[in-house]
This record gives C-alpha cells, sequence and structure tokens, in this order.
C-alpha cells in the first residue's frame, strides 16, 4: 500500500543500490528526532520512541521489502537485520568509487559547481567504504587535472597555499562568476563601440580583470 505520507526522502531501494545514502539519512533524521538509540543493540529506550522508530524504518523501505520484516517490531533488530542483508554495498561500490576518483578531471566539467558536487558524491562513497580523502588530495586532484592551456592560473591557485578544499573551490566560483559577467558586458556592446552618452552626465568604467578562464 503506498505511504500516505509524504517520505523525509526516498525509500531504500530492494537492491540496496541507495543503501549508504538511505543509511546517512536515516541516521541524521533520528538524531535529530531523538530517537537514534533506538536502532542501537541493547539499547533501552522507550517502548513509545522503538515505536515510533520502527514506523519511520518501515515507512521508508521499498514497498516489496516491507512484508520481509513485517514481524521485526524491535527498530534494532530491523537495522541489524538490513545492515546484514545490505552492507556488502560497501565492498561493491568501493571498486567503482575508486574508479571514478582515478577518471576525475576538473577540465571534464562545464561549471565550477558541477565538479564540486562530483567530487563530494565521490569523496563521500569512499569515506564510507572505508577509504577517506584528505582535502591535501582532494587539492592535488583538481590542481594536476586543470587543462593543460591553463597550467598558469593552476600555478597560480596552488600558490595561494590552500589547505582547505573548500576556501579553493569558493575562489574558483567567484572567479567563473566574474568571468560570465565580463563576457555578459562585453557581448553586451563590443569593443569600438560607442554609446551616446545622457546630457551632463559621465561614467567612468574601471577595468576589471578575470581570473578565470
Amino acid at each position: 500500500m503506498a505511504n500516505i505520507e509524504k517520505l523525509k526522502f526516498p525509500a531504500l531501494k530492494i537492491t540496496g543500490a541507495n543503501y549508504i545514502a538511505w543509511i546517512t539519512d536515516v541516521e541524521l533524521y533520528l538524531e535529530s528526532e531523538r530517537l537514534i538509540n533506538t536502532i542501537k543493540e541493547g539499547n533501552e529506550s522507550s517502548a513509545h520512541d522503538k515505536a515510533k522508530a520502527i514506523i519511520f524504518l518501515r515507512k521508508h523501505l521499498d514497498e516489496n521489502m516491507t512484508h520481509d520484516y513485517a514481524h521485526i517490531k524491535d527498530p534494532a533488530e530491523l537495522w541489524q537485520a538490513l545492515k546484514e542483508r545490505f552492507d556488502n554495498q560497501r565492498e561493491i561500490n568501493l571498486s567503482h568509487a575508486l574508479e571514478e576518483w582515478k577518471n576525475l578531471r576538473f577540465q571534464d566539467f562545464e561549471k565550477v559547481e558541477e565538479y564540486n558536487s562530483a567530487i563530494l558524491r565521490i569523496v563521500s562513497q569512499l569515506k564510507y567504504c572505508g577509504k577517506p580523502v584528505t582535502d591535501a588530495e582532494m587539492l592535488e586532484k583538481t590542481y594536476l587535472t586543470f587543462h593543460k592551456e591553463h597550467r598558469v592560473l593552476q600555478e597560480m591557485y596552488r600558490n595561494c597555499g590552500y589547505t582547505r578544499f573548500s576556501e579553493l573551490i569558493v575562489t574558483l566560483i567567484l572567479a567563473e562568476k566574474n568571468n560570465e559577467l565580463l563576457i555578459r558586458n562585453h557581448n553586451s556592446r563590443p569593443t569600438e563601440t560607442k554609446t551616446f552618452p545622457e546630457a551632463k552626465a559621465t561614467v567612468v568604467e574601471k577595468p576589471q580583470i578575470s581570473l578565470f578562464f
């Protein structure tokens, strides 16, 4: 039977393909509702809290899966059963995540935000699979995968001495936005074209320098 109440996030697929993201979402939600202890073995949560947690878990399972666990009333028992069934996703996803990391290149993305989203997703998967990636490794991955025509820019950003990947990304996004603005302004009135100034009005435009490519 379809869920009447809107789901907080996508239900766990019967294949377990979204298991990694699912358990993260569940843990965050239960923590926010002060129900996180209900899924821990040997917990002494109240019957009321356990009931709330088990209802929430069941509602966020694929409908074809709910029948498999209909007899389980303890959220900790259900959590463990799901872990035993799908925890092999770590091994399955590790090889795929490592391959994605190997082939990830900054130059392949049109937008900085698209690259940022991709690298953070891969890093999250690797962390879950027991292969955490450091900020230094993320920075180096980015520098080394700049397009060869932008090696001067690559060295410029490297020499800034960033220690956090997020700092580099913010700088790249701002540079990208400034570059887009310069192009838009240029296209609206190309070089060597003139506008008729308003009477008694003087406009002085300061030159802008693009920090991006």
